[in-house]
């Protein structure tokens, strides 16, 4: 899958609802495979990255929303990791929170030496 396709596929995974709010906090060292984990960093680049990609994805389907940042989240180990980030974004003139549920898979598809 070409890093252009994967990044529209982690966007079109999100799905985001409104929240009146939710303070949750992970580490990838602390995953519990089935359960949800607090993610204890939520400023790390990556976990705001999927929060933006999750916003952009909202708004290739008729949103007009600004990523703010993610405030919490929490992750889940799966055949992937689904992350569940609670996410500020600008609607309009409101500052509005929503949930968003991200799964990443990543798939190494080859890898192979190259000779000479």
């Amino acid at each position: 899958m070409a890093l252009g396709q994967y990044h529209l596929f982690l966007g079109m995974s999100a799905a985001l609802l409104l929240l009146n709010g939710v303070s949750v906090a992970a580490t990838p060292e602390e995953k519990i495979p089935g359960g949800w984990t607090p993610i204890k960093n939520v400023n790390d680049h990556h976990v705001q990255y999927l929060g933006s990609l999750a916003v952009k994805s909202q708004n290739l389907v008729g949103a007009s929303l600004k990523f703010k940042s993610v405030t919490s989240g929490e992750t889940q180990v799966v055949d992937g990791t689904n992350y569940r980030l609670v996410i500020e974004a600008l609607n309009g003139n409101s500052m509005d929170k929503y949930q968003a549920v991200v799964y990443e898979k990543i798939r190494i598809t080859s890898f192979n030496p190259l000779l000479g």
